[in-house]
């Protein structure tokens, strides 16, 4: 019943797609430039050989960046906080925000989907009225620290289409900060072009992200 409903569009240090054929293509260059300038004669067995390893790379730059990175002997030295999954968000809007007439002034349930590579990042939060999608994203570090981390977002907000006539659709950013390479809680604060913005307190629920709507989250995850 239920789905996945998006895919790894943001990125992190840069477009893992860009980043991957780069190194693929030096890898290939580089060997063919080797093997052509030293004129070494191969053995048909060490022949083969030398021609897979530009592959055997590629490969596993792909299973890095999409499984290995998460590993525990791996992923203590990848320096990347893991934040893929489904998290409660709670959205506390400023008493200062310009928000439409009949609009929510929270506290507003939220859920928060995050789909993450080592390479790249993607962030949706859904409300009732509601749901966003990141069009860039990127963690890094705190100023110098080693252990605390920032998420920072660009999204673009879709309202339900009963609410468009008072909430049209909108951009905005979000900065959540986390402790840890493995964190369960994150909080921040949000800002909008419609001259909103507020506080964020997240709290993660599951490392699936197969919900299509707030009400599926909280079906699966009763609040208290």
């Amino acid at each position: 019943r239920r789905r996945n409903r998006h895919a790894a569009a943001g990125h992190g240090n840069g477009p893992p797609g860009r980043v991957i054929r780069i190194i693929t293509t030096l890898v290939s260059v580089a060997y063919a430039v080797v093997l052509a300038v030293s004129r070494i004669h191969l053995q048909t067995t060490a022949r083969q050989v030398v021609a897979y390893i530009p592959t055997a790379i590629g490969l596993g730059l792909v299973l890095f960046d999409k499984v290995a990175w998460r590993w525990p002997g791996i992923h203590r030295f990848s320096g990347r906080p893991r934040v893929d999954g489904t998290w409660r968000a709670t959205l506390i809007p400023n008493p200062e925000s310009k928000i439409p007439g009949g609009g929510n002034w929270g506290p507003i349930d939220a859920a928060v989907l995050v789909t993450q590579t080592y390479w790249t990042l993607h962030v949706t939060l859904m409300t009732a009225e509601s749901s966003s999608d990141s069009t860039v994203a990127t963690i890094r570090s705190v100023g110098e620290s080693t252990s605390r981390s920032r998420l920072t977002y660009a999204y673009l907000n879709e309202p339900r289409q009963e609410h468009r006539p008072r909430s049209h659709p909108h951009g905005g950013a979000t900065t959540l900060d986390m402790t840890g390479r493995l964190p369960d809680q994150m909080s921040g604060a949000y800002w909008t072009d419609r001259l909103t913005a507020g506080d964020m307190t997240l709290a993660r629920l599951t490392r699936d992200t197969g919900f299509n709507t707030l009400d599926e989250v909280n079906e699966a995850f009763p609040r208290s």
